[in-house]
């Protein structure tokens, strides 16, 4: 594996001078980058893994614009890419824990005749379920066309949803690691998504209106939450584990944004709520719904933010709720990025409650590269079967080391 991510790199590496000489056709776009992240995190826990020491995450983002006579502009995008993540949790999914379905003290759903462990549509994780061993993968992130126009912009295709493009969020150091909705995991420990977004890049079909006076908004429709991505695995499923099966996901979103120019202030903010219907039969999974909201305030060379989600994780039961927090404070200064990040998050469906926490700093070096390095920290609260499965209890598992990181971009 580490030899072909080595040659990804090389053809990334050696394909955007290609493009840059030949100038593919007037409108078309390349973006090509690679992350490599060494780390030296240690493990505490059997049940709750590290990342591999060396993770990697290569994309390539083509996009196209036309524009007609009449002012319209159509968008063509597509992205792939290439992962290494942390083999227990690629894609964040997997199972944390050891509380079968089967057992009645831990969280279940049925198909009448047997009980599996739920997945929480929230996060992708499961409180039990074989620990996934995936030393790389590929994804398509993106396949869309938009047209925008006086009236907005209408999106189809593999992309993200409104809620998520409207979403403010807080501002992270690193460019892939982060202490929330990472996209590489060192780790293997951070467990909290506050980003209202359970469809990844599924196929769906997206409007968002103009900005007016600071305000916009956005809606998307998608028929089956079933495309993942690199960061997100909305149809994670393993032997013993099942899936909600979301369906019929409607999202939407209202952003406001404006500068403050005498008080030297930027502000962000945005509502978002995903509802959605389970597709997966099984008694114990119910309607989807998720509230979130978030804040970015800018001022000088500070930049923090605030993120929250709550949602029901599907369960008619009404005990699933889930709630999950960022938290990001950046300092800017010339080509230096310095700042902290934490996550807290507590799931019911799972009982799994995590904090997670990064402090370091990151520098542009050129136009093409930057390096970064900080110290990173997991800890979280996993269900484990006591007493020859006679009683439930939780152990605590905690990963921290220090993680560098270089990204390379065309």
């Amino acid at each position: 594996m580490r030899r072909s991510l080595t040659l990804v790199a090389l053809a990334l590496g050696a394909a955007s001078p290609a493009f840059a000489q030949d100038g593919l056709t007037e409108g078309w776009d390349l973006d090509a980058r690679l992350t490599l992240v060494g780390s030296g995190v240690g493990d505490e826990n059997v049940l709750t893994p590290a990342g591999a020491a060396l993770l990697a995450s290569g994309s390539l983002l083509v996009t196209r614009t036309d524009t007609f006579d009449n002012g319209l502009a159509l968008d063509w995008r597509g992205e792939v890419r290439l992962e290494r993540d942390a083999k227990s949790r690629p894609a964040f999914a997997g199972s944390l824990g050891n509380c079968p379905g089967v057992n009645g003290l831990c969280p279940s759903v049925t198909d009448g005749l047997s009980f599996f462990a739920p997945v929480s549509p929230v996060t992708g994780l499961a409180a039990d379920g074989p620990l996934a061993d995936e030393d790389g993968f590929a994804t398509v992130e993106s396949a869309s066309l938009g047209l925008t126009g006086p009236w907005g912009e209408g999106i189809i295709g593999l992309d993200s949803g409104a809620a998520a493009r409207l979403d403010a969020r807080a501002p992270t150091v690193l460019q892939r690691v982060s202490a929330f909705s990472s996209g590489l995991d060192p780790t293997g420990l951070v467990v909290t998504r506050a980003r209202n977004d359970v469809t990844g890049s599924s196929f769906k079909a997206t409007y968002m209106t103009p900005r007016w006076v600071g305000f916009r908004l956005g809606a998307s429709y998608t028929p089956k939450a079933d495309m993942r991505t690199a960061d997100f695995d909305p149809d994670y499923s393993a032997p013993g584990v099942a899936n909600a099966g979301l369906e019929n996901v409607l999202e939407g979103g209202a952003s406001f944004a404006r500068q403050f120019a005498e008080q030297g202030l930027r502000v962000r903010t945005a509502l978002t709520y995903t509802m959605a219907e389970s597709g997966a039969g099984l008694t114990g999974f119910g309607d989807y719904e998720a509230l979130g909201a978030g804040l970015e305030l800018e001022s000088g060379k500070w930049t923090t933010g605030l993120r929250w989600l709550s949602s029901n994780s599907a369960q008619d039961s009404g005990n699933g709720d889930y709630q999950g927090w960022e938290l990001g404070l950046i300092r800017e200064s010339g080509d230096w990025r310095v700042g902290l990040e934490a996550g807290w998050s507590e799931d019911q469906l799972t009982t799994i409650e995590g904090v997670s926490w990064l402090v370091g700093a990151s520098k542009k070096i050129n136009e093409h590269a930057n390096l970064g390095v900080a110290w990173t920290s997991g800890d979280i609260e996993v269900p484990v079967l006591q007493g020859a499965g006679i009683g439930l209890g939780h152990t605590n598992a905690g990963n921290q080391g220090l993680v560098f990181e270089l990204t390379v971009r065309n």
